[in-house]
């Protein structure tokens, strides 16, 4: 605090001045304060789960996101452990982990409560690979994410080999449901064509450079690992929460 100029004897010409001083100095403080907690508020996104609160679109990161009747999502929106999955339409890998993995890891914690799991879209193989997540984000608007997913996989060869995926997408969303006219009308949806970029850029900002990739409670796990690996993190987790 500047020292009180308001002592004895002070000539009131020096007192006026000096008041003048306090004064701006108390603005230009106030300001660098003020231009401070901006900077922080609008600090880059790193890797850390604290850091990445907002980007310039208004992300929040990934465990902080509303988890109730998201249809991408499954598990209690409670749940202790969350693992957050960055995956892309056109690996096989993604693929075998949806397939191998998963049922197991759904049977024995997501159905008991104790895990939730959340899918983001990581098309990092290319055009194809994005459309088929504007896809399944299509079905996610009607519902059925996971039943376009697992179809999509399934049939991932005949979706590489095809010259134009959609009539492919089409039969998959008319197979498991999906109101075929408004998916058609979804896959040129500005929005959802957005949201898959905000999930490909929130990867990408984690520094994610392949999928599968994985977040358990914001801990990285990459690849398509032994269910052992996974049931081993998750326990970890749970343990972490209860202690």
């Amino acid at each position: 605090m500047p020292e009180n100029p308001r002592r004895r004897g002070l000539p009131p010409l020096l007192l006026g001045a000096a008041v003048l001083v306090s004064l701006i100095v108390a603005v230009l403080v106030g300001l660098n304060l003020e231009g401070d907690t901006t900077a922080r508020d609008e600090g880059t996104p790193t890797a850390g789960p604290s850091e990445q609160e907002r980007d310039a679109e208004g992300d929040e990161a990934p465990t902080e996101r509303p988890m109730s009747e998201d249809p991408k999502s499954l598990g209690a929106a409670d749940a202790p452990v969350v693992m957050v999955v960055y995956a892309d339409h056109m690996c096989p890998f993604c693929a075998s982990w949806e397939q191998e993995t998963l049922p197991d890891l759904t049977e024995r914690y997501v159905d008991s409560g104790d895990l939730r799991i959340e899918a983001r879209a990581f098309p990092y193989l290319g055009d194809r690979s994005h459309t088929l997540a504007v896809g399944a984000e299509a079905a996610a608007a009607q519902d059925l994410f996971w039943e376009y997913q697992e179809e999509v996989f399934r049939r991932q060869d005949e979706l590489r080999s095809a010259g134009d995926p959609e009539p492919v997408m089409t039969d998959i969303a008319e197979q498991i449901g999906l109101d075929p006219e408004r998916f058609q009308q979804d896959l040129n949806e500005a929005s959802l064509s957005e949201a898959v970029d905000r999930d490909f850029g929130e990867g990408q900002r984690l520094g994610l450079s392949g999928t599968p990739s994985f977040l358990i409670n914001d801990e990285p796990l990459m690849g398509a690992q032994p269910l052992d690996v996974f049931t081993a993190r998750i326990d970890e987790a749970l343990s972490a929460q209860e202690g």
